[in-house]
């Protein structure tokens, strides 16, 4: 499935960082894009994975208190745009 990300960052150096320790990405989990601010004060995220509680799982540990996710289902039959599934276990 397609997930969408919004990260609210607190502190844009720790959150670099974070995000950079989070690759190489455990099996079932794909990020498609990453889109930050201009001003590092959040950023939206493009994933595949499994199930939000997969994908929250991990980042939220992983990016700690430097930012504060929210994750929403992409609705994928209205959305424009969408990239080809990578992963076969949807």
């Amino acid at each position: 499935m397609f997930i969408a990300i919004e990260h609210e960052i607190h502190d844009a150096a720790k959150f670099q960082q974070c995000a950079e320790q989070v690759f190489p990405l455990p099996e079932g989990l794909h990020v498609h894009q990453f889109l930050p601010a201009a001003d590092l004060s959040k950023a939206a995220c493009l994933y595949e994975a499994p199930s939000i509680a997969r994908l929250s799982a991990y980042l939220d540990q992983a990016l700690g208190d430097a930012s504060t996710q929210r994750y929403f289902p992409v609705a994928e039959s209205h959305a424009i745009g969408l990239p080809t599934a990578v992963m076969t276990s949807r």
